[in-house]
């Protein structure tokens, strides 16, 4: 189904299928070593054409960040990994939108965009939304942050388009300019339909957050709706979220923990929404303690994430068994909550 934006927001359409036929072509003929024409989206060499994994997508995502640098909000590089994801999601069967919006950093005035796909069946009353972010900071390849939740988000949408019964609408999130004091494009999203359409807002019956799904010394980690932090007001329908997540891992005998969820990313505008959130998280910057390393393996007391925020977060910087957990996890949860959404009630 057709998003029906409203008149300040500009909706631009990526039907790339054709495209992606071509590039399959083109990596067939093409001699090793000779790079694609600027105006198309590289693919990393070795990507399958059809049925790509998570870790396939992060190989791609590397090539853009090899060509372009890093894919900060306003870059080409932004642009190049868009496409991709638009490329990714028509291949899928699914219509994505892109929703234009301003803001100005350091003095500067930029334009980006969010990208949303939806569902063409589920109750439009009932909405599930699962989000990324797709941005990535300045000189950084950001692979861990965020092209990991970036790629198993790509997962759970293809997969879920396969599925015979959809019974709930699931809505799928690629955030621009999360990496600023605040997360503008899921604050943009959530604004404007505050302002213009209050009655599609309140269909959202939760909103999923996943950022840094990867991290080398990884923990599996659930935001924690039941001891959050004290100046956080949790919305109600966020503990069965939270229990969804850990009653889907301990059935699969995985560890997990917890972990304080604040203001630091997409999942702020809907808490302030009082709309029912949660998400999973593998490790930033904080440093792994005793228990976890028990746990998870890897080293107690090193940073979860040593590359945060760094030229250093590139391919090698992502654990490919967090990966592939986690991107299970949310591809189990799109399916479910689109079959029945009575969990989280």
């Amino acid at each position: 189904m057709k998003l029906a934006w409203h008149r300040r927001t500009i909706v631009g359409f990526a039907v790339l299928g054709p495209i992606a036929l071509l590039l399959a072509l083109v990596l067939l003929i093409q001699p090793a070593g000779d790079s694609l024409p600027q105006a198309q989206v590289p693919m990393a060499t070795g990507t399958p054409a059809l049925d790509p994994t998570a870790y396939d997508h992060l190989e791609v995502f590397q090539a853009l960040a090899d060509e372009h640098g890093d894919r900060a909000a306003g870059t080409t590089g932004y642009e190049a990994a868009a496409q991709y994801v638009e490329q990714q999601l028509a291949s899928a069967g699914y219509q994505s939108n892109r929703q234009y919006f301003r803001f100005e950093d350091r003095g500067e005035d930029y334009e980006t965009f969010n990208i949303i796909a939806e569902t063409d069946r589920g109750s439009d009353e009932n909405v599930i939304m699962l989000g990324a972010h797709l941005d990535g900071v300045r000189n950084s390849p950001a692979i861990n942050d965020n092209a990991s939740g970036v790629a198993a988000l790509l997962e759970a949408a293809e997969a879920l388009s396969q599925q015979d019964e959809i019974n709930n609408k699931v809505r799928f999130a690629w955030w621009g300019a999360e990496e600023f004091p605040e997360p503008l494009g899921s604050e943009h999203y959530v604004d404007d339909l505050a302002e213009n359409d209050s009655g599609e807002l309140g269909n959202i019956a939760a909103y999923l957050n996943f950022d840094m799904v990867a991290s080398p010394n990884y923990v599996i980690a659930v935001y924690n709706a039941r001891a959050s932090d004290p100046w956080l007001d949790v919305p109600d329908g966020s503990r069965q979220i939270m229990d969804f997540f850990t009653d889907y891992f301990d059935s699969r005998d995985q560890p997990w923990v917890t972990t304080v969820w604040d203001f630091d990313s997409d999942q702020e505008a809907f808490i302030e929404a009082d709309i029912a959130v949660g998400g999973l998280f593998t490790g930033g910057a904080e440093r792994k303690s005793e228990r976890e390393a028990r746990l998870f393996d890897g080293a107690a007391g090193e940073s979860r994430d040593p590359n945060y925020h760094t030229s250093g977060d590139d391919i090698s910087n992502v654990d490919r068994e967090a990966l592939s957990i986690m991107t299970d996890a949310i591809t189990h949860t799109a399916i479910s909550l689109a079959q029945d959404g009575s969990a989280l009630e």
